[in-house]
């Protein structure tokens, strides 16, 4: 079977996605298929209560390409367009986020610190060129893994890693505490909140600032609200504030070999930089809470192989999706089937959820979904099913039920999401 050429580069294991974009070369459009891009409303996709807010209004219009849709947010930082329902609402989230910080900024308290930070921070680094021994021995007192840090700051190849001179000053450990205490990811690429997160934890590093920084910005500590279970939150919002990403490449290196991945594959799953350390810790931690079950290797493989942020970003909400669903529904283990990772439960369903706004119909689909049909068959299944976190298309809907599967639309996203 042929793939349209415009969507090679997306890596086989995002079933649908590679293939459900568009007409299979050479089969032509038809009027029983949809025809990507579909505009569509955003109002389908979000409540009424996000579509606009303080500082950003998304426009109504967006453009699916059979998979993701395409949002475009007017806001105060100028005009943004992005890719996928859950980027966006953690999109808004920093938004917020931004804002908040902003506001610090303007505030006598912040203006006096910021002083002491540029003193501070010069002084620190003109001492670890003259004395960088007896610098960073003084810098890590009392705390052996900053040394630990440091030295891998110096040589990681890790982008989201920070250098010698900020992990010596303490400055990368209050950029994480409060960008999580705003539920937002410490490595986001957003770069007014990046801004904005640097001059107050350069301030902040320097000891002149004392603010306390419990916001709330309305959601619980979580993004967009969703709702999750708060031991499990306040654990992983520990995790991240207390682990450098060196540290958390440590620990999740451990939590791959313990649930049985093999070393040489989790070390090259941890060296794809396309995901946050972030993104890679909630991965690990999705892995870790399905339990003791088969094929976790087959979704490691998968996560291994994407080639770009936004695959990264989707299958990050995938192994939440798969996670949640094994842990609160019902249990199975992962089957490798038509390139993507499926459940096969133990009542002998073939379960698959996705992350995808809005499925449509197309050639791509049809042929992956039969395919998808006799592996089941071939497993001994006996009934299938497809979750979204958005919505069928009418075609994908019908064609779907007629051949035989059960539909769940606006699955819920329960994982432990910042």
């Amino acid at each position: 079977m042929s793939v349209d050429h415009r969507y090679q580069h997306l890596t086989p294991w995002l079933l649908i996605c590679a293939l459900a974009l568009g007409p299979v070369p050479g089969r032509g459009a038809d009027s029983a298929f949809d025809v990507p891009p579909i505009n569509l409303s955003a109002s389908k996709f979000l409540p009424k209560s996000v579509l606009s807010g303080e500082g950003y209004t998304i426009e109504d219009q967006v453009s699916s390409d059979g998979v993701q849709n395409t949002y475009n947010v007017e806001t105060t930082y100028g005009t943004f367009m992005v890719t996928g329902t859950e980027e966006l609402l953690a999109r808004l989230q920093e938004i917020e986020a931004t804002r908040v910080l902003r506001e610090l900024e303007e505030s006598e308290e912040f203006k006096t610190a910021a002083k002491s930070a540029v003193t501070g921070l010069v002084d620190t680094g003109k001492a670890l060129i003259e004395e960088p021994g007896a610098t960073t021995k003084a810098a890590a007192k009392g705390v052996g893994r900053w040394m630990r840090n440091i030295g891998q700051s110096i040589k990681t190849d890790d982008p989201h890693q920070d250098n010698a001179l900020k992990t010596a000053a303490g400055y990368d450990a209050v950029k994480r505490r409060y960008a999580i205490d705003l539920g937002v990811d410490p490595y986001t690429d957003f770069e007014p909140f990046q801004l904005s997160l640097t001059e107050v934890s350069k301030a902040a590093a320097a000891g002149g600032m004392v603010t306390s920084f419990a916001i709330s910005l309305g959601t619980d500590g979580s993004l967009a609200g969703v709702a999750v279970d708060a031991a499990r939150l306040a654990k992983m919002k520990n995790m991240l504030k207390d682990n450098p990403p060196v540290g958390l490449a440590r620990m999740n290196l451990q939590k791959l070999i313990d649930i049985g991945i093999a070393e040489y594959q989790a070390e090259a799953l941890l060296k794809n930089y396309n995901y946050t350390p972030m993104e890679m810790t909630l991965i690990c931690e999705a892995l870790l809470q399905m339990g003791d079950i088969r094929g976790r290797e087959i979704f490691v493989a998968f996560a291994t192989s994407a080639p770009d942020r936004q695959v990264a970003h989707f299958v990050r909400h995938y192994a939440e999706m798969l996670a949640d669903y094994i842990t609160r529904v019902e249990s199975g283990n992962i089957v490798g089937v038509q390139g993507a990772a499926w459940l096969l439960s133990d009542s002998k369903t073939m379960v698959g959820m996705f992350p995808i706004d809005y499925l449509a119909w197309t050639p791509g689909l049809s042929d992956t979904l039969e395919g998808v049909s006799k592996k089941s068959a071939g497993f001994g299944s006996r009934s299938k099913k497809i979750l979204l976190t958005g919505l069928f298309s009418p075609r994908a809907r019908t064609a779907l039920e007629k051949r035989g599967w059960e539909l769940s639309e606006k699955a819920v996203l329960v994982g432990p999401t910042y």
